[in-house]
């Protein structure tokens, strides 16, 4: 376990790693964990005890944390900084008219997801009451190799970045019809990128299907996509793609033309 006030031997000259690991101790907490004790916290961050008391009482001293006894957990302060970052992005101001038409259209709920890293994470959504399911949750974060956005994003990416994501990722298949190799995945980004479409069925999760576009930006780069989710058994690939894709296509333009 490594100690908390040894600093990496590869660390940039100028980070400062105290506020790399406050922010380790903020992302360590999670839906599975929401409540942890000290130990816990410790085992998630790799900090030695004392280093992730330190921390966890500075952050309690400043609101985005707050103590229970043995028990720790995040106050709505955190909000704070995530709305920061989707304040100082035009991209989610301009997707949300996108977004409320494409689900009055369809009847289906709709992301826009962007790349973070390894992962894509909802930035913005409209979501419906006609489907019994949980909402495309703002802040969440999926696998890119699994997601249809990130997979569309992955897809759209230049040649050279992708093939350099693609030596980072390490495929865990989430379901039994996931991919299993880079071979396979690679040959799915081939068609995504041929067909202008990513439609992945049930690797995520057993039961769900999802589809995206991409979203490029005045320059012809990717910038996001658009996505959404179905029941397999209840709505089969061919209408969600019929009944979906050409009104998503068509904000996904229509947004483009608004971009920078």
């Amino acid at each position: 376990m490594s100690n908390s006030s040894a600093a990496p031997a590869d660390k940039p000259k100028g980070v400062v790693g105290s506020l790399a690991h406050g922010l380790n101790i903020i992302m360590a907490f999670s839906k599975a964990h929401p409540r942890m004790t000290l130990s816990q916290v410790s085992e998630k961050t790799g900090m030695d005890r004392a280093g992730a008391r330190r921390y966890l009482l500075t952050l309690v001293h400043l609101g985005f944390v707050v103590q229970d006894g043995r028990l720790f957990q995040l106050t709505p302060k955190v909000l704070e900084l995530g709305y920061s970052y989707l304040s100082s992005v035009p991209l989610t101001d301009k997707a949300q008219y996108y977004l409320d038409r494409i689900r009055d259209q369809t009847g289906f709920p709709v992301a826009l997801g962007v790349r973070d890293e390894l992962y894509v994470v909802h930035l913005a959504s409209a979501n419906s009451d006609e489907f019994n399911s949980p909402g495309l949750t703002i802040g969440r974060r999926f696998p890119i190799a699994y997601a249809s956005a990130g997979r569309c994003i992955l897809a759209m990416m230049e040649k050279a970045e992708r093939e350099a994501l693609l030596k980072d990722i390490k495929l865990v298949p989430m379901s039994d019809m996931s991919v299993a190799t880079i071979s396979a995945l690679n040959k799915q980004l081939q068609i995504i990128r041929k067909q202008g479409y990513a439609l992945v069925d049930q690797e995520m999760q057993t039961g769900i299907r999802s589809l995206a576009v991409p979203v490029f930006n005045a320059r012809g780069q990717i910038a996001a996509s658009f996505n959404t989710f179905t029941f397999s058994n209840l709505v089969p690939a061919a209408q969600l793609i019929s009944d979906a894709l050409p009104v998503m296509q068509a904000a996904a333009e229509e947004l483009q033309a608004t971009l920078i």
